[in-house]
């Protein structure tokens, strides 16, 4: 490696150009570089022909460059280094900083080609520079604590005085302490760091962070949600990042020869506010399921959330607001009330009619601002007593009375959870004819009757959409056929008069 370092380092033009502090070191022909005539990095000059591009490394900035007659085509600051577009042809340039003096009417050494990258070692006349390299390649250079980027590290310029130069690769470590001075050949010098296994000081690490954050060492990313290592025993720091966080920083020891289990501190969200008045005043409010304290300011993540609004005997309400990051969003909400006695309404329900022949009811209707329209039919449950024909006493028959029923009615509202509705209808019997005995008759089985009803229905709403009624009524007859009239003389009951109807609807 060494002996590579050293024949691409006779490649490089020295110069030993010197006016006031600013020296170029080294200017060569990049063959392989290919910038100066790559599309996005590719420049022309006035006359529409290719420019040459001289990459100028220095670590400096606040240089200004003159081309003489054939100008600059332009000026790009790296990191690192300077992208300086000149014409083809170009001969001289002068340079100067305010700091470092001026090098002027310096000649290019090779002629400038168009299309063609170069690279221009220059020297600020505060240090020298320096090639590093390392017996294992690829190590990680660290120079006096910054990290600097694998070997070899070609050129790099370094200020008088002493650095400190450490490589790492795996478990293998090398450290130099070196120092520049003035009297360093301004060629450049080679350094070389030999390095040594150091397993028996290295421990396993096992890190983890919550919520797949990123995980920085050194600067560097390193992993996402995890990351498995080894490094030396010592104190070290991680830093974990996400998008919409404050990155966070962990600091851990590492114990030789031996697994470390580290939880690192997760990325902390950024978080804004939320300020909502609502009417009623205390509304319970609701964040992913939990009641919060809007009073108390809790910070809340960025972005979108949903916040419902609950209050007993209110309509309950969700909106969704945007969070952003130390701001406080406000708003005002208003519920209404629960409209426990509907003005419009479907229900469906049953209960129990007490009449002569009581039976079960089921009901269905609705109400259109106010009017309400039900239909029921009652199924007959109770019988009438026996009912002989022709005098005999073995021919008894018992009827049931099923009976359908359309009303209308106005519904008033007397409060918020009680309303009642007078009513008026049409009633149409039937009758079931069941002989007491085997063989007996079934005379007037299907008789019916029709009636006029008048009554009025109240209804108890103890829970939203769940209605509770009560509803008497009186019918009075409209015609009855020649079997039910016959039927209820000698019965013990009419197709008319007094009922009663309760129990249950369902509402929506």
């Amino acid at each position: 490696m060494r002996k590579a370092l050293l024949l691409i380092l006779t490649f490089i033009i020295p110069l030993s150009t010197l006016a006031d502090g600013i020296n170029v070191v080294g200017f060569r022909l990049l063959d392989k570089d290919m910038t100066a005539n790559t599309h996005g990095t590719i420049k022309t000059d006035n006359n529409g022909e290719t420019a040459a591009l001289i990459k100028i490394v220095t670590l400096e900035q606040g240089f200004v460059f003159d081309g003489g007659l054939l100008g600059i085509v332009g000026t790009e600051y790296k990191n690192g280094e300077i992208w300086l577009y000149v014409p083809r042809y170009a001969k001289k340039l002068t340079i100067s900083h305010k700091s470092f003096g001026v090098l002027r009417d310096y000649s290019y050494p090779i002629p400038i080609q168009g299309g063609r990258t170069y690279e221009m070692l220059l020297d600020v006349g505060i240090g020298r520079y320096v090639t590093i390299t390392t017996s294992r390649p690829n190590s990680d250079i660290t120079i006096d604590d910054e990290y600097i980027g694998k070997s070899p590290i070609i050129n790099r310029y370094m200020t008088y005085g002493k650095h400190k130069i450490v490589a790492q690769k795996d478990l293998y470590e090398g450290n130099k302490e070196i120092t520049i001075v003035p009297t360093d050949d301004n060629k450049g010098r080679i350094e070389t760091i030999e390095m040594q296994d150091m397993s028996r000081y290295y421990g396993d690490v096992a890190m983890t962070v919550d919520n797949n954050a990123e995980i920085y060492f050194n600067g560097r990313l390193v992993g996402k949600g995890s990351w498995n290592t080894k490094l030396r025993q010592g104190n070290y720091t991680v830093e974990t990042r996400k998008a919409d966080c404050d990155p966070a920083k962990t600091q851990f020891s590492i114990k030789p020869q031996t697994t470390n289990m580290i939880k690192a501190d997760a990325p902390i969200p950024h978080t804004g506010y939320l300020s909502i008045y609502t009417r009623p005043a205390n509304t319970s409010i609701y964040y992913n399921g939990e009641e919060i304290n809007l009073q108390s300011r809790p910070p809340l993540p960025i972005g979108t959330c949903q916040i419902d609004f609950v209050k007993k005997g209110y309509i309950s309400k969700s909106k969704e607001y945007t969070i952003y990051h130390n701001q406080t969003t406000t708003d005002t909400i208003s519920l209404q009330r629960v409209n426990y006695v509907r003005p419009m309404a479907f229900y469906f329900g049953g209960g129990y009619t007490y009449q002569t022949l009581s039976g079960v009811t089921g009901m269905v209707g609705f109400v259109l601002w106010n009017n309400d329209i039900q239909a029921s039919y009652t199924f007959g449950l109770t019988e009438s007593d026996p009912v002989y024909w022709d005098g005999d006493m073995n021919t008894a028959t018992k009827y049931k009375m099923n009976s359908i029923g359309v009303k209308y009615g106005y519904q008033i509202s007397l409060a918020r959870k009680l309303a009642f509705t007078p009513q008026v209808g049409y009633i149409y019997n039937t009758l079931t004819a069941n002989a007491a005995k085997a063989g007996n008759t079934t005379y007037g089985d299907g008789a019916s009757s029709q009636a006029l009803s008048v009554g009025a229905k109240l209804t108890i709403v103890p829970v939203q959409n769940i209605y509770l009624y009560i509803a008497p009524d009186y019918s009075f007859k409209l015609s009855q056929d020649d079997k039910f009239k016959a039927i209820t003389k000698s019965s013990n009951f009419k197709g008319e008069g007094f009922a009663v109807h309760a129990g249950l609807l369902v509402s929506f």
